[in-house]
């Protein structure tokens, strides 16, 4: 059987159409990976947030453990501490 050009663009058409269906549908195809990398991405970002998070963290300790001003100046903005003889000024908005 001798194929003419006109079946032969018909074959490489269904052929073409089979492969780009089994890689855009198939168990890992384009979707899937896709969506992979779009999940990857996300990660990534949350890594580097909690990354930057846990860099700040170790600056606090490193502080709270090494240096004695930084601990007062904490412990005066958290629980609003003053010394013997300060006056301590609170301002209120008004509305």
């Amino acid at each position: 059987m001798l194929l003419n050009s006109a079946n032969k663009k018909k074959i490489f058409f269904w052929v073409a159409v089979t492969l780009a269906i089994l890689v855009l549908f198939g168990n890992d195809g384009m979707r899937s990976i896709i969506s992979q990398r779009i999940e990857l991405a996300k990660l990534n970002k949350k890594l580097e947030n909690i990354e930057t998070a846990n860099r700040d963290l170790r600056i606090k300790l490193y502080n709270f453990e090494n240096n004695p001003s930084y601990i007062e100046r904490e412990a005066r903005k958290k629980l609003g501490l003053i010394q013997p003889g300060e006056i301590k000024y609170k301002f209120v908005d008004s509305e």
